[in-house]
């Protein structure tokens, strides 16, 4: 099978077979940000022309070859691939394989990083997995939340792309003076996210209520509040869902419809990751303690 295309940020020639399609954002309606998880059939190659940012995870490979800057790179070994805008790089493999791959286009690269592209430092590279542990839990989280229903919405792999283009940047970029919100915008925030739970958010949300850029936002929201955008609105929904458990004025299925969970199973498993409890053991204490 042999497809061209030119799309966030890449312009890909693939020459091979797509065994599955285990989920894709196509339908997502995300910006600037795409993701797909997929099954590659034996015996194959691409061509890839990069513009914006290109994180890819190979799961099992047999036997695959990158070629960039005159170099090979050879892997049968899970791996990471890192592709910076401008790289000119070009694959082979032999043997199915999984792959997950997240675009993120220029534009929307320089909303996260509040500069252009081309200057985030980011370089192209191709590691072993086991030496960026931390990339392939993130790319992972994406794929389980898309193959869940994507509960977490854009929110999530917002997230997750502003943090890894954080890692891949410079050095110099990364010593730099982390900015605060103002406590203005940090009230601000607080009773948005507060009135609305119940609603989906994303960074581009929070950061035009606030009248920052997403890039400022991204870095500020962390040191004024200690946790990234994503674990602050998570934590805020467990402890407002809490609170209407302890209550006993609504069902579970309710209590997370109210707050913002797309349902009870998203909810119990928030729960148990945030309070390390289940949301039918904080009402059986609710109730052993009325």
């Amino acid at each position: 099978m042999k497809l061209e295309f030119r799309d966030f940020g890449s312009d890909i020639s693939f020459d091979g077979d797509i065994k599955a399609v285990l989920c894709d954002s196509t339908r997502n309606g995300w910006r600037g940000i795409y993701f797909s998880d997929v099954i590659l059939g034996a015996n194959g190659r691409v061509s890839i022309e990069q513009r914006g940012v290109h994180f890819g995870l190979s799961l099992r490979p047999r036997d695959q070859t990158f070629h960039y800057a005159s170099q090979d790179h050879h892997f049968n070994e899970d791996n990471i691939s890192v592709l910076h805008p401008g790289a000119s790089v070009s694959g082979t493999w032999t043997g199915e394989f999984r792959n997950l791959t997240l675009k993120i286009a220029p534009e929307t690269i320089e909303r996260m990083a509040d500069v252009a592209p081309h200057r985030t430092g980011i370089q192209t590279q191709f590691v072993s997995a086991r030496s960026q542990s931390a990339v392939e839990y993130l790319l992972r989280a994406i794929s389980v939340d898309l193959e869940g229903g994507c509960p977490h919405g854009a929110l999530l792999v917002e997230s997750v792309a502003s943090t890894l283009i954080r890692m891949f940047s410079t050095p110099e970029r990364d010593h730099r003076t982390i900015p605060r919100l103002r406590s203005s915008e940090a009230a601000l925030l607080r009773d948005l996210i507060a009135s609305r739970l119940s609603e989906p958010l994303t960074l581009s949300h929070l950061a035009e209520a606030a009248g920052v850029s997403m890039g400022h936002l991204v870095r500020a929201f962390k040191a004024s509040f200690g946790v990234t955008p994503y674990q602050y609105i998570l934590r805020a929904r467990v402890l407002y869902a809490r609170e209407l458990i302890e209550s006993g004025d609504a069902s579970l299925t309710d209590v997370a419809t109210r707050a913002g969970f797309t349902d009870l199973s998203q909810m119990s498993k928030t729960f148990r990751r945030v309070l390390d409890l289940s949301p039918s053991a904080v009402a059986r204490q609710a109730r052993k303690g009325g």
